[in-house]
């Protein structure tokens, strides 16, 4: 069901440049002060590519789209960027360290056939937002080259794909080998013998495939795709436009991490200590945590401890209050009740959609104004920086609550299902700049 293909990759000179100067986040990852810093590293730096300044004045070239094209070009041209020799199958392997924890992870890089999501091949999870589709695909347009990762996941559970890669990384060709700014390792393998490629692609021909990161660059494509025909008049279906650069990872690849992505709320101006035990002591059992000190860690410790340990159980620091909540869910009963919508009861069951309708849309009642998820609540992925904004006011309260895991996921999207906003944050990212997959042949 996944047809996967080699492809001749695009890659760094790091003959002429040094990698680690020139990779970077994916671009939805890259705010202005990062995209600053990257743009000042080295004048190569993949940022000018994947998301060039709107107004540079590096260059003439006004139109960023046609400025990253101009830089594929010219890069080409000075050696800076070097195309594969041959079609090649890459393998991605990230070794990094979380929760003080060591991880390491390979994932398969190859061209993957597109397919519309009604297929049932390629199942998304999450839902994307029109703008930043058009963004990708203005630069898919100009560059024609896919700049950046998309992350996929696939069950494999038979093994067949892990002892196919096994085999060919033994024979395989070392095409990038860095660290990057949190000392994070990435190397790149290239697999060019045909043997290894067709073990790989037999592998994996009856996968289906689920997004885990990079659903606006998957329907991206899937418009460039549209938009190719219409060009063309015809398509034959073989043609490289039929097919996306995605990097590939088995579901139970223990070096797969997602972190939570916290919320923040503000606008409660009836905030009280009573009326949030009002609103929510029918659904939740409630605790409470002195937190005098908001950098006392061993309170945010004690706190997440219970949050993780503990089933249906969120967090909410309310510095001006001194203390932090602890809602546990009363029973599973009550999600049927509260959560009308026609969901099934794995989407039910996930702490991100408990959190928001048992708890974050009763804030409302804590409101004299309007309030909405879209206009008083915030999501943030690093937990120090979100409880930082509480505390100096810009939010009033924080919450915690667990990650999903990948088996959650997979029981959802197989129904048919999208996860909540904000559900999965994948960790660490996949670097852009390691290779790349122009469409021209």
């Amino acid at each position: 069901m996944a047809e996967i293909r080699p492809f001749k990759g695009l890659r760094y000179n790091s003959l002429k440049v040094k990698l680690e100067e020139v990779i970077t986040e994916p671009y939805d990852r890259i705010p202005p002060a990062l995209q600053e810093e990257y743009y000042k590293r080295n004048p190569y730096n993949v940022v000018r590519i994947i998301l060039g300044k709107d107004d540079d004045p590096e260059h003439p070239e006004k139109n960023k789209y046609k400025r990253a094209c101009i830089y594929l070009d010219q890069w080409q041209k000075e050696g800076i960027l070097l195309r594969e020799s041959q079609e090649a199958i890459y393998l991605y392997e990230q070794e990094f360290r979380v929760k003080n924890e060591q991880k390491k992870r390979i994932g398969l890089i190859a061209r993957v056939r597109l397919e519309d999501f009604s297929s049932r091949k390629v199942l998304p999870h999450e839902k994307t937002f029109p703008k930043h589709k058009a963004d990708r695909l203005n630069l898919l347009k100009e560059t024609h080259t896919n700049t950046g990762q998309i992350f996929l996941l696939y069950n494999d559970d038979d093994n067949r794909v892990s002892e196919s890669v096994k085999k060919a990384l033994a024979k395989a060709e070392l095409g990038a080998d860095v660290r990057d700014e949190e000392n994070f390792h990435h190397t790149l393998w290239i697999i060019k013998g045909r043997d290894d490629i067709q073990a790989i692609q037999e592998a994996m021909a009856d996968k289906v495939l689920i997004i885990a990161d990079g659903h606006h660059r998957y329907e991206t494509s899937l418009n460039y795709q549209k938009y190719k025909i219409e060009e063309l008049g015809e398509a034959k279906g073989t043609e490289p436009f039929n097919y996306i650069m995605m990097t590939l990872f088995r579901l139970d690849d223990p070096g797969l991490v997602i972190l939570p992505t916290y919320r923040l709320a503000k606008g409660l101006d009836r905030l009280s200590e009573q009326g949030l035990k009002d609103i929510l002591s029918s659904s939740f059992d409630i605790s409470e945590v002195d937190w005098p000190d908001p950098s006392n860690n061993e309170v945010l410790d004690r706190v997440q401890e219970q949050v993780l340990n503990s089933t249906h159980t969120f967090a909410a620091f309310v510095p001006e209050l001194k203390k932090a909540f602890i809602f546990r869910l009363k029973s599973e009963d009550i999600l049927d009740r509260e959560i009308t919508e026609a969901r099934s009861k794995q989407w039910k069951y996930l702490d991100v959609a408990i959190l928001h309708s048992l708890i974050i849309d009763k804030l409302e009642a804590l409101a004299s104004g309007p309030f909405s998820q879209e206009d008083n609540v915030s999501y943030i992925r690093n937990l120090e920086e979100g409880i930082q904004q509480v505390v100096q006011g810009d939010f009033q309260m924080i919450f915690l609550l667990k990650p999903v895991s990948l088996h959650q996921i997979r029981e959802v999207v197989e129904k048919g299902e999208l996860m909540p906003h904000k559900s999965t944050d994948f960790f660490p990212k996949l670097k852009s700049g390691l290779v790349m997959n122009p469409l021209d042949e």
